[in-house]
């Protein structure tokens, strides 16, 4: 029996005892610095393989026997498992002997030859005997690393949250101006070909006139010296305070006079005379908190994703449960709760969510009322009166309805037409909108968008007959749209089919339909689209196939890589090639095709050929765009069968700097935006004022919460372009990219508000940073003496976490420098107190930075420790 016992259990009890057992002290950036239990036979290092795979946070679990451990790794394909009672090793699902010398089955682990961690993890262990440490490499990224990545990301996001809630104080705010010059818009455009010469030229100007927004366009165009002309979209707008703040529920918001558009909800009229409302110029961002909850594995860690971007995390509680509010925006938004269960396992959910900016937050009230003379063209305008007035109300957050009502002759026949409507949520996914215009039409809408991205979208519309808006003679139309996404062979790829009936008053009706197929080959995009049905009316009962068509159209793109493999001169080159079949003449309509490529740049080359192969006409065309700093360049020349013709054209923006007193030209438009002048200066007087004489400092040192162009002249100045006017933005501060590391601000963060139609001047003193000295003494035995070895925390006032662990000299003596302006505490690590059982006198020390030119310089900080005992 002993022997049949021993032969049994003979990986427990009949194996070789090692030759030392030690404790090496194993470093590695995503674990820290630790020790590690190994056991050596002869000069090889055995290993723990519990509490490596722990350490390593790699998911494992007990064999049957409770001797061995298994799992996954690197994927969850991947099964592993290492049984000393069997002598059974499993590697990526294949099954081998374990080798008895090869391990040790100890009272606490089950100890490994680090060949095996290499065989089945991947991981290469070097042990160095004589500095009695242990380091690592591994060949796939660790659980470990991805935890302490994700636990960043969320620092940050905590940090970013913290933040937000200390709001950057307005140090610049609204700031109205009787006249301030603005921005100038243009594109000159120049056409010579057979038939003869053409200059274009539009113009369109912005600026502020009596603390409101002022903008208008000039289009004049001189055709073989005819010159015609005209002005539009004059209008003054002046925006309360309310207009700015779109979380509130004003009275209201803004007043405009000049040539207005009606807010129908059918046909607009233009009008020259007032409107009035209070819906906000600012987009609302925000409707409502969706609740997002859920049950999965316990302990595991659960991330929200708003659009890809992290934006809450938790963990499930001992049942699994978990549950997050999310705030749901305008737009479609993409929710994604991201799962990392302690097993390793990584679980995506997604949902789409679409909120129209048509719904009102519950119980928020918007109106629109404009009153004024029709406008048929600039010089002509109606002479009755025409007006127009609707009214919204948010009962929930997924309800909104609204009516309202358009008076004038420029609607029709009748004194006033009635409109009423609503739009509606249901199921958070699906959107359902009405639009009911008694004497006119009565339509509904509705869509789905799903998380796939598979969308669906219906219309009906039925016609009042002889209504000013049915044009065509119809009773009734219908039409569906639906898109299928979906991949082949790993590529995305879609379906689309829309669909559109039309009802006549004739009786006749017509059938519309389209279909679309995309999908990727490699690097080549190929689309196939196909468009059937009638155009027009169908009038003749006789011939009911008129104004038939069918189009058949296949296009191929392939654009190269930007690989440094692949010339210079061909990376990123664009190719297209396009088909067009008629299915009713049957025979091919028109071919064509398109080189784009990218040169200098900021520069683009076209070259492009057309066929028409029914009316037996080509045309050749070659065009370069090329964008400078000041303006865009437009060049393009094309020969056809009838003729040739060459353009030229110059489009951008002329605007006035107030800091540097210039006219800052753009190649983009900015009329109707925003800049702001920003100057980092070192306040030589300390009076928080730009003075001549002061220095410029010339760096690109901020930051704004909100995409824009920022670049920096050569006098210094930071020139911020493409600001949405009367947004408020935060900017912040990048000390780190300040030439003199001693220069800092007394506010690293502030914001302020994009002025309409101009640039704003923002200055921002910097003084040298401050400095702090001092001395820990302790009291032993009536005398006073420095302690060394201590932890000062330094937190700088409003914010909770120390911005600097200062350490004192063997001395007790301690300095820091490099303090930004501002009030601070300085008080001992309380652990170390605890430990060391004394008090600190006083428990901290409070004192303060001063902005001041050649800096602020404390001393003679001190702080006495005294035995808890004593008083």
């Amino acid at each position: 029996m002993l022997l049949f016992f021993a032969a049994c259990f003979h990986p427990v009890f009949a194996q070789q005892e090692p030759d030392g057992e030690v404790m090496l002290n194993f470093n590695y950036p995503a674990v820290g610095n630790v020790y590690l239990n190994v056991v050596f036979f002869g000069d090889v290092a055995f290993l723990p393989l519990g509490e490596v795979l722990s350490m390593l946070y790699i998911s494992t679990e007990r064999t049957e026997n409770g001797k061995g451990l298994k799992g996954s790794y690197p994927t969850k394909n991947d099964n592993w498992s290492v049984d000393p009672v069997t002598n059974k090793l499993i590697i990526k699902g294949k099954s081998e002997a374990l080798e008895a010398d090869k391990y040790y089955l100890g009272e606490l682990d089950l100890f490994l030859h680090p060949d095996y961690f290499k065989k089945i993890f991947g991981i290469t262990f070097t042990v160095n005997t004589y500095a009695l440490s242990v380091s690592m490499k591994s060949e796939f990224t660790l659980p470990i690393e991805e935890r302490q990545k994700r636990e960043g990301i969320r620092k940050q996001l905590q940090q970013r949250n913290n933040n937000d809630t200390l709001a950057a104080p307005l140090i610049y705010n609204r700031e109205r101006k009787a006249l301030s010059l603005g921005v100038l818009d243009y594109n000159v455009n120049y056409t010579t070909s057979d038939v003869g010469n053409n200059l274009g030229l539009f113009l369109n100007a912005g600026m502020e006139l009596l603390g409101g927004d002022l903008q208008g366009s000039f289009n004049g165009n001189l055709n073989n010296g005819n010159l015609l002309n005209s002005f539009s979209g004059l209008r003054w707008r002046y925006v309360l305070p309310g207009g700015m703040t779109p979380e509130r529920n004003v009275g209201m918001a803004s007043i405009s006079a000049g040539q207005i558009s009606t807010t129908s909800f059918s046909n607009a009229a233009n009008l020259v005379g007032v409107s009035v409302t209070n819906n906000p110029v600012i987009p609302r961002l925000e409707l409502d908190v969706f609740i997002i909850d859920g049950t999965t594995v316990p302990d595991s860690e659960v991330e929200l994703l708003i659009g890809g971007q992290l934006v809450d995390f938790t963990r499930a509680d001992e049942v699994g449960y978990y549950r997050f509010n999310a705030p749901v925006t305008y737009g479609t938004v993409r929710l994604s709760t991201r799962i990392y269960t302690p097993q390793g396992e990584v679980m995506v959910q997604d949902r789409q969510i679409q909120v129209p900016f048509s719904f009102l937050p519950k119980g928020f009230v918007g109106y629109n009322i404009q009153a004024g003379l029709p406008q048929f063209t600039f010089d002509s305008l109606g002479t009755g009166m025409t007006s127009h007035a609707d009214i919204s109300y948010g009962i929930t957050n997924a309800l909104t309805v609204r009516a309202g009502a358009d008076q004038g002759a420029i609607f029709g026949e009748r004194a006033i037409y009635p409109v009423f409507g609503l739009s509606a949520r249901l199921f958070q996914q699906y959107l359902l909108n009405v639009d009911a215009l008694p004497d006119r039409y009565y339509r509904a809408n509705a869509s789905v968008f799903y998380s796939d991205n598979t969308t669906i979208n219906a219309q009906f519309t039925e016609y009042i007959q002889n209504s000013a808006l049915n044009f065509r003679g119809q009773t009734r139309d219908g039409n569906l749209n639906v898109f299928y996404p979906f991949k082949i062979l790993g590529k995305f790829s879609g379906f689309r089919v829309t669909g559109e009936r039309i009802w006549f008053n004739t009786g006749l009706g017509v059938n519309n339909y389209q279909f679309d197929f995309n999908t990727q080959i490699n690097r080549v995009v190929v689309r196939f689209n196909y468009r059937g049905g009638a155009r027009g009316l169908i009038s003749d009962p006789e011939n009911p196939s008129q104004n038939q068509f069918g189009l058949f159209t296949s296009s191929l793109t392939y654009t190269l890589p930007r690989s440094p493999g692949i010339p210079v001169y061909v990376r990123g080159l664009f190719l297209r090639g396009q088909f067009r079949y008629s299915t009713l003449l049957e025979q091919g309509e028109s071919v064509s095709f398109l080189l784009s490529q990218t040169l200098f740049k900021n520069g683009r080359f076209t070259l492009g050929y057309d066929r028409e192969l029914i009316r037996d006409l080509s045309r050749f065309q070659v065009g370069f765009l090329y964008d400078f700093n000041s303006l865009r360049s437009s060049t393009q020349y094309t020969k056809g069968t009838n003729g040739h013709a060459f353009q030229q054209g110059f489009s951008g923006s002329l605007a006035y700097d107030p800091a540097g007193g210039m006219i800052i030209p753009s190649n983009r438009d900015q009329v109707t935006r925003s800049g702001a002048a920003v100057r980092l200066f070192v306040d030589s007087n300390e009076n928080g004022l730009f003075d001549e004489g002061e220095e410029i400092v010339p760096a690109k040192a901020i930051r704004l919460d909100r995409s824009a162009n920022i670049l920096i002249g050569t006098d210094g100045i930071l020139r911020i372009t493409q600001l949405q006017s009367y947004w408020k933005y935060r900017l912040d501060i990048d000390i780190t990219a300040l030439p003199n590391p001693n220069l800092a601000p007394k506010l690293k963060s502030f914001s302020f508000v994009a002025e309409p139609n101009r640039f704003r001047q923002i200055d921002i003193p910097l003084y040298q940073t401050g400095i702090i000295d001092g001395f820990v003494l302790i009291e032993k035995n009536g005398q006073t003496q420095g302690q060394g070895g201590l932890r000062l925390e330094l937190i700088r006032e409003g914010e909770s976490e120390p911005v600097e662990i200062i350490r004192t000299f063997t001395d007790g003596s301690f300095y820091s420098y490099g303090l930004l302006p501002g009030k601070y505490k300085l008080r001992i690590d309380s652990k170390q107190l605890e430990f060391m059982q004394v008090n600190s006198i006083p428990g901290q020390l409070e004192f303060e930075i001063k902005a001041l030119a050649d800096g602020d310089y404390l001393e003679g900080l001190t702080l006495v420790l005294r035995p808890a005992g004593d008083q």
